[in-house]
């Protein structure tokens, strides 16, 4: 039973160790292509302007969780509150805004709850965005949560802090794997040493309880033929 629970455990953590690596890995290269990182066709996003802040039921504070789904482009209508590629001071950026008109190429025209201007028709070029489409949109929100703005916050303001923790528990986990790994091959091997020597043991007590019974077969002939041999 303890060895099913270890190899358990030990399957556990190889399949959290994977799962973080690749985590770690497609998160890089989502950064890289200014993505959002979707699991499952699912992905979040932590608000960090008052952009969308508003009085519609799904209006977002800062600190508020966005719960992305990479829906299709063509099932996007006026007032979904979307996420697509867009540029903030002259550099890529993810931004989600809300829906308010179609133009009629099938482009979406996108601004913020708290914006006074459509994002396609601000003056300054480094904050003006190009009119949506299938090639630099990234997904739809469909529920937010808002009860979790203080460890948002934290994960928003403090991403080094959180990131140097998380490789520390990765690293200590590993540590102690590799050392569990180790301690069991080398029980499974002192087992097999034990059990090897065992049955020499046994197979040197067989010999000898041969050998006796051999010995005694042999006392016993001696005496049977020193009876029946003639006396002068």
């Amino acid at each position: 039973m303890k060895k099913i629970l270890a190899y358990t455990l030990t399957a556990i953590a190889l399949i959290i160790f994977a799962s973080a690596i690749s985590i770690m890995f497609i998160g890089s290269r989502a950064i890289k292509n200014n993505e959002p990182l979707y699991l499952f066709g699912y992905s979040f996003s932590i608000i960090p302007t008052d952009s969308m802040v508003g009085n519609e039921t799904d209006s977002l504070d800062v600190n508020d969780i966005a719960i992305i789904k990479k829906g299709n482009f063509s099932e996007i209508e006026i007032g979904d509150v979307i996420v697509f590629q867009g540029i903030v001071l002259g550099r890529p950026s993810l931004i989600i805004h809300r829906v308010i008109d179609i133009d009629d190429q099938g482009r979406l025209l996108t601004k913020g709850d708290n914006n006074n201007t459509i994002d396609q028709e601000v003056a300054d070029p480094q904050r003006r965005q190009e009119p949506i489409t299938e090639e630099n949109y990234q997904g739809v929100m469909v529920s937010k949560i808002t009860f979790l703005k203080p460890l948002a916050n934290i994960a928003a303001t403090q991403k080094n802090l959180i990131f140097g923790i998380l490789s520390i528990l990765l690293v200590g986990m590993i540590a102690w794997e590799a050392t569990h790994i180790i301690k069991t091959l080398k029980i499974e091997k002192e087992k097999e040493l034990q059990a090897q020597h065992q049955e020499k043991i046994e197979e040197i007590k067989a010999l000898d309880k041969e050998k006796l019974y051999q010995e005694i077969l042999e006392e016993e002939k001696a005496k049977i033929e020193s009876k029946q041999s003639p006396k002068d």
